[in-house]
């Protein structure tokens, strides 16, 4: 179970979100939605310590989550970044000058340097699913899974799959929270949080 209560969140002194509390529960998917901007990543990576908050907090099955504590929080939650390109090496581990993005760039979606990262094409979407499957099924032991945009570079098609894929992890017990707009991913949440409610 994930908590976050009174929080507020900043950054770069940009207050984003003011006075959030919600309690992402096991065995539920959570969506936090909003427009563009509105603060979902930053959220994200508030809940996994990247980014600590400027006042209440965040805890995890009753355990204060801070900067220093997150990383063994970490360990038990599976994560699908907004960017998840940029974790293909995982279904192309032979490509030439491969690129294992570290944690800290993959957990704040931000891409190594463009002489780092060789060129290639961007995943298809059936690539992109099969992609976060295998991430999914890799982190079976994990009890939480945080998702941003899970469903943005997916078909239409795809979503559905996506949205059942989840939905058995919530079932299995998994403390499910996502950052979405897609609008079936919405629907089918069992708790939604709308980032516009709390804004200045």
């Amino acid at each position: 179970m994930l908590e976050v209560k009174d929080a507020t969140i900043s950054v770069s002194g940009k207050i984003l979100i003011q006075n959030l509390s919600l309690i992402a529960p096991d065995g539920e998917i959570t969506c936090i939605t909003g427009p563009e901007g509105s603060g979902k990543t930053a959220f994200l990576r508030t809940l996994m310590g990247f980014l600590s908050v400027a006042e209440g907090f965040v805890s995890v099955d009753g355990e204060l989550l801070t900067v220093n504590s997150a990383p063994a929080f970490r360990r038990f939650m599976c994560y699908l970044p907004q960017n998840i390109d940029m974790l293909r090496y995982q279904l192309y581990p032979v490509e030439e000058k491969q690129v294992e993005p570290d944690e800290y760039r993959v957990c704040n979606t931000l891409l190594p340097s463009a002489e780092e990262m060789p060129e290639t094409k961007p995943l298809s979407p059936d690539e992109v699913f099969h992609l976060a499957s295998k991430i999914i099924e890799e982190a079976a032991d994990k009890p939480i899974l945080i998702a941003d945009e899970p469903a943005l570079h997916l078909s239409p098609e795809l979503a559905i799959p996506l949205l059942q894929l989840l939905q058995q992890q919530a079932a299995q017990g998994k403390c499910v929270l996502i950052a979405s707009r897609n609008p079936q991913l919405v629907a089918h949440a069992n708790q939604v949080i709308d980032l516009n409610k709390f804004k200045l």
